[in-house]
């Protein structure tokens, strides 16, 4: 080892570990290896503390038997350490280290984590008071950080489908932000560039095909802009733009599709297409996040159908709180936001979806759900909340009502007797 090595860690668009010219990760595993990288992956994304045998169990073997978990634990820590012995970094018990029954990654070695770094350029690029060039410039760093997706150490694992959809976003939000700089300045054919490559790593996403035909329309390139839109309808379709001698490119546009301002699909679907188009794709954690307009839609249908198709249903309420006369920036405000949504991604029934419905605060839909349960959901979420906090001046505050159809709730209004959320 020489004194300026750093142990490297890619885990955007693949997982591979580094130092010097040797390389580790994903790439060369295979079978049980997975899950190796898998308990490396979860000791790096909770990095600022210990993790306890239980929780990482839970983890690694989630939703299966295991007939001596501690053991298999223990045997999978020692995998992982000789693996990373074979860098000649650290020792890998350096690396991963244990105390009292917990393991963690020891934070104090020279490292460096894409994902955290790309996050952390991300949360810079928010802070309005920064200058407009400042802010696009750490965009531009955090892009070019941003690989692709965290890879499927483990497939259909909550946690990592929870780390896709987290990293995902903030890349598509970086995107959308630097997009509207350019835009701002009127720099057309940097919108077009930034466009193209985003659609390499997120191709399903429809925004990117609108930013692209406005910036061709901006800058009098009708031409393009028609051309991307006969393909975006092309592509909606599922057809070929040029028969049998599509591009590579276009087979990776394939994907993209329902591109119409209001989702509708561009031509009349049977009872079977429909309801391929319609329902959900199977990759949300526990509970289900769906835009504020969507929660509306959902509540108004589960409100019509009270007493009917459903018994009862609840409105549950949980805001950040700081406490009173305590002070934090806002980019710690930020990452406890982003604790609470983990939160009920986590603890939340499969069933349930939720929102965010203000600047500090989430909204959940519990349907067929008895207060006790409902009780025990907010426990939940306020217990892992709790305990992955990093400010204890933070905490949740938890409000819930009964859901009531808009002629109930019309009725008692005229009756005087509605009450507010509480």
């Amino acid at each position: 080892m020489k004194l300026n090595d750093v142990l490297k860690i890619q885990i955007l668009g693949g997982f591979r570990v580094s130092c010097g010219d040797k390389v580790i990760g994903t790439g060369m595993a295979r079978g049980n290896a997975r899950k190796m990288w898998l308990l490396f992956g979860y000791l790096l994304m909770n990095y600022d503390r210990a993790v306890g045998q239980k929780e990482l169990i839970d983890v690694l073997w989630y939703g299966t038997e295991v007939v001596n978990p501690t053991n298999s634990l223990k045997v999978l820590v020692f995998k992982l350490r000789r693996e990373l012995d074979s860098l000649g970094f650290r020792p890998g018990g350096e690396i991963i280290r244990s105390a009292h029954g917990t393991y963690f990654f020891n934070n104090g070695i020279p490292h460096e984590i894409d994902a955290l770094e790309f996050e952390k350029l991300v949360e810079k690029a928010s802070d309005g008071a920064r200058s407009e060039d400042e802010r696009m410039e750490l965009l531009y760093r955090s892009l070019s950080l941003y690989k692709g997706d965290v890879p499927e150490m483990a497939e259909g694992h909550p946690w990592v489908t929870a780390l896709r959809t987290r990293f995902g976003t903030l890349y598509r939000d970086a995107v959308t932000k630097l997009r509207t700089i350019l835009t701002g300045r009127g720099e057309y054919q940097k919108v077009v560039s930034v466009c193209n490559d985003a659609l390499m790593r997120q191709p399903d996403e429809e925004a990117y095909f609108y930013y692209l035909i406005s910036a061709y329309v901006a800058m009098g390139n009708y031409s393009a802009a028609s051309g991307m839109y006969s393909r975006v309808r092309a592509l909606s379709r599922g057809e070929s733009i040029h028969g049998e001698d599509r591009s590579p490119a276009e087979d990776v546009l394939l994907p993209a599709a329902r591109l119409s301002q209001s989702g509708m699909p561009e031509r009349d679907l049977s009872p079977g297409e429909l309801t391929s188009d319609l329902e959900e794709k199977l990759d949300y954690v526990s509970g289900f996040f769906v835009e504020y307009n969507d929660f509306r839609q959902i509540y108004r249908m589960v409100a019509r159908q009270l007493g009917q198709a459903i018994g009862v249903a609840r409105l549950s309420v949980y805001s950040l709180k700081l406490r009173e006369g305590a002070k934090a920036a806002e980019e710690e405000k930020q990452a406890h936001l982003r604790i609470l949504e983990n939160a009920l991604a986590f603890m939340l029934h499969y069933k349930t979806v939720f929102t965010r419905s203000g600047p500090t605060q989430y909204a959940v839909l519990l349907i067929d759900v008895s207060e006790e349960t409902a009780l025990d959901f907010t426990d939940k979420v306020r217990e892992y909340f709790e305990t992955h906090r990093q400010n204890q001046d933070f905490s949740i505050a938890h409000g819930m009502d009964v859901l009531e159809s808009a002629h109930i709730r019309q009725q008692k209004r005229m009756n005087g007797t509605d009450a507010p959320l509480t």
